[in-house]
């Protein structure tokens, strides 16, 4: 007997690369499904294709339409035909994901007539994606919108530096991520700051430093990373300029700086062989950070970094208010100013040992 043909998977919309920069091959489209959650992106390709129309119909219409709405059927029908006067147009469609089949038969019907560009969102996701996978399939070039992670935040980070003609150090991309995150939109609103207040080139990690010295939290990484990096300097000036903004910072600190260390011993252990992604997850560390610890951990000594960890064990305990010498804690109390002193010390000490045995 012979089986049935087998059932062939119905037919899905391709997944694109990822990308940091869909308005590059979006721009001369007239349709384009910009497909993902990342909202930033999906902007930029908005704006993309419209100042592309512009560029040849300086007058052109921009027409928004909310595919979610009650009316939307009506209201997209309207967007998409020509006025009396036949100028050109671009329609902006957003919330695609809530469309209906008499939408989408609207939509893929004015990309074929082709008298308005059109853009339609999509976030993405299991939602609507019906829908999607029928604009892929009738024509519409699929924009990826996704959100950002690992190397692709750098390369963004990068580009928009690039795009005004400035250049930016390594660590001074890893300063900017630590301080704002991996917010594209945040970051493309750093990038131009710090190009307008900033006059050096390339932009350096200690200029990011100075510059988010306000943002959230940024003091503790800061030392820290100046702290693994060698720069006696800046491990001084940041302490001091951290605890003067806030005298109870200190245990902050130095959690951040045993984290630090930490995760720097446990990159140094790490087999040569070893992809970042593995060796992200055994340190506990984003795979953007392996690049810098492995430079970092090569000059350090295995004993001076097992000391360096107890001893900013005993500092932690001293900007707590406890006085540890070698094994014993004394039951005397250490006031603030004790404290900070110690973890100064304590701090200065470490790098300045950190290449003896």
């Amino acid at each position: 007997m012979t089986p049935p043909p087998a059932k062939r998977p119905a037919s899905k919309t391709p997944k694109p690369p990822a990308s940091t920069t869909p308005e590059a091959d979006a721009a001369g489209q007239r349709a384009v499904l910009a497909l993902g959650a990342e909202d930033f992106l999906a902007e930029r390709v908005v704006a993309a294709v419209v100042a592309d129309a512009r560029r040849a119909e300086p007058t052109l219409e921009r027409r928004d339409v909310d595919l979610g709405s009650e009316t939307a059927l009506g209201t997209l029908v309207e967007a998409c035909s020509p006025n009396l006067f036949g100028d050109a147009a671009v329609v902006v469609a957003r919330n695609a994901e809530q469309a209906d089949e008499h939408i989408l038969a609207t939509l893929l019907d004015a990309a074929a007539v082709g008298e308005v560009r059109i853009v339609v969102l999509h976030p993405g996701g299991v939602k609507g994606r019906k829908i999607a996978d029928a604009l892929a399939a009738g024509g519409f070039s699929v924009a990826p919108c996704e959100k950002a992670k690992g190397r692709a935040v750098e390369d963004f980070i990068g580009r928009e530096l690039r795009a005004t003609g400035r250049k930016a150090t390594p660590d001074a991309v890893e300063s900017l991520r630590v301080a704002i995150g991996d917010d594209l939109r945040s970051l493309a609103a750093a990038c131009a700051q710090l190009v307008s207040d900033i006059e050096d080139d390339p932009i350096t990690a200690e200029a990011v430093g100075v510059y988010y010295d306000g943002v959230a939290d940024v003091p503790g990484y800061l030392v820290s990373d100046a702290v693994l990096g060698g720069r006696a300097t800046e491990v001084i000036r940041r302490t001091r300029f951290a605890l003067t903004n806030d005298p109870g910072i200190g245990p902050a600190l130095t959690a951040a700086v045993a984290g630090g260390l930490r995760g720097l011993a446990r990159v140094a252990s790490a087999p040569r062989g070893a992809s970042e992604g593995d060796v992200a997850r055994e340190a506990g560390v984003p795979p953007f950070k392996v690049r810098t610890l492995r430079e970092q951990a090569g000059k350090w000594h295995p004993a001076a970094l097992a000391e360096a960890l107890v001893a900013v064990a005993v500092a932690d305990a001293a900007v707590k208010g406890r006085d540890v010498t070698g094994r014993s804690m004394s039951e005397d109390g250490l006031d603030r100013d004790q404290g900070t002193f110690t973890l100064e010390r304590t701090l200065i000490r470490t790098v300045r040992n950190r290449t003896r045995p």
